[in-house]
């Protein structure tokens, strides 16, 4: 997991992300600092790679980790000798004014100040990167989306490495990519390789979005939440296949600030500092293990979360873990008002091993099946389910630990 803390990129990761031997070792995190040349405003992470934004003395984009299909940006996929060296990504220097960036899987994005878009790495069949069907397996240099240039200016991207979406400045969502589950937000399983507006949230005026490997959650200006994809929680105990956008009324009586999305669970903030969740449990990620009716039942419904950790400022999320900055206990609710930088940082769930998103690592014949009109009908919205693998994690998940980001660049320092 990475965040941005005064300037520096924090890298964790924390061990028993497998306990075969069923020691049950409480797990242990472990932080990195890597090396940067630039103060640092805003990180990403992929499966095997990342990206950081610096915006001093000039705006430009880093990235570390793997370059197996040219993620990292420089031009080619060759694999670097020092994997945890940070590297410019030439293309997107001072003149490119990049305001912010995206990962997801092997693929990277970059969004301009001014509304531009751009994508390399792996150029999965499904369209992700943008720019038409997949002709080469790998694109290592940032190309713009043209595409989108013509048709509005861009304030957020969010990708998952085999489908990705944006917002616009008017808080329209256009989305394109593969179509699994309905991933897409169109109301079909099919590829879609062209950036299209969801036409089912042509009456929201969308603030931010979140994307998940086969989901996708959205926050609109008025603090209401919309999802849609293999859904888990929002509207039942059960996995649902939900096509196109749809309202999660559970939480019509709060006003959310923030969304996010991991690999089978959601959160959402409140205007008020509170945390809540639903999705898959077992991995540990919602924060502790929920009342359930049913103790075999594998998603829990929207919820409050008992963080007991304060009023919480930011959320965030991994594929089976999650994020919590928890404003200062010492802190007052004068200087929450005046945006006091006093935060505690708390994390909880497993860490996993990198891995292709759950469709790319289907046989081509399963693959081709979400191409085929009426997938969601044949043996009813399970069948259509089912057709997706999603293996559960195994080992001892980290229990919500807070993580004293302050010392540990104190450390790095002297050290």
């Amino acid at each position: 997991s990475l965040l941005a803390a005064r300037g520096c990129a924090v890298r964790l990761s924390w061990t028993s992300a497998s306990d075969a031997a069923g020691l049950g070792t409480p797990p242990v995190t472990l932080p990195d600092v890597p090396a940067l040349p630039a103060r640092v405003v805003q990180v990403a992470a992929g499966e095997a790679h990342a990206l950081f934004l610096a915006l001093d003395p000039a705006p430009g984009v880093f990235a570390i980790g793997a370059n197996d299909y040219g993620q990292l940006g420089l031009g080619d996929s060759l694999p670097r000798r020092d994997p945890q060296r940070a590297f410019e990504v030439p293309e997107l220097q001072g003149a490119a004014l990049v305001g912010g960036v995206a990962c997801g899987g092997h693929v990277s994005m970059a969004l301009s100040q001014r509304g531009e878009v751009w994508s390399w790495g792996r150029n999965e069949e499904s369209g992700v990167l943008g720019n038409g069907a997949a002709l080469v397996a790998c694109v290592p240099s940032p190309t713009p989306l043209a595409q989108l240039r013509r048709k509005v200016r861009v304030v957020q991207v969010a990708t998952s490495g085999w489908t990705a979406l944006c917002v616009s400045h008017l808080g329209a969502v256009l989305s394109w990519g593969g179509g699994a589950c309905g991933v897409h937000g169109h109301g079909h399983q099919a590829d879609e390789v062209a950036a299209k507006a969801i036409r089912g949230l042509s009456d929201v005026t969308v603030i931010q979005a979140a994307m998940g490997p086969l989901h996708a959650v959205v926050l609109g200006s008025r603090g209401e939440v919309f999802t849609w994809g293999r859904i888990s929680g929002a509207f039942g105990s059960e996995v649902q296949l939900q096509l196109t956008p749809k309202y999660v009324d559970a939480l019509q009586s709060v006003r959310v600030v923030q969304v996010v999305a991991g690999g089978e669970h959601s959160l959402a903030l409140s205007d008020q500092g509170e945390v809540y969740a639903w999705g898959a449990h077992a991995s540990g990620a919602l924060g502790g293990v929920p009342v359930l009716p049913d103790p075999a039942q594998k998603s829990a419904l929207v919820h409050k979360v008992d963080l007991r950790i304060g009023r919480v400022r930011e959320i965030g999320a991994g594929r089976c873990h999650s994020l919590f900055l928890a404003a200062s206990a010492a802190e007052s609710d004068q200087a929450l008002s005046q945006q006091s930088q006093s935060s505690t940082l708390y994390i909880c769930g497993q860490g996993v091993a990198p891995a292709d998103h759950p469709v790319a690592a289907m046989n081509q014949a399963k693959r081709a099946a979400f191409n085929q009109p009426g997938l969601e009908t044949k043996g009813g919205m399970k069948g259509a389910l089912g057709v997706v693998p999603v293996t559960p994690p195994l080992g001892v998940p980290l229990k919500l630990t807070r993580v004293d980001v302050k010392r540990i660049l104190e450390m790095m320092a002297a050290g």
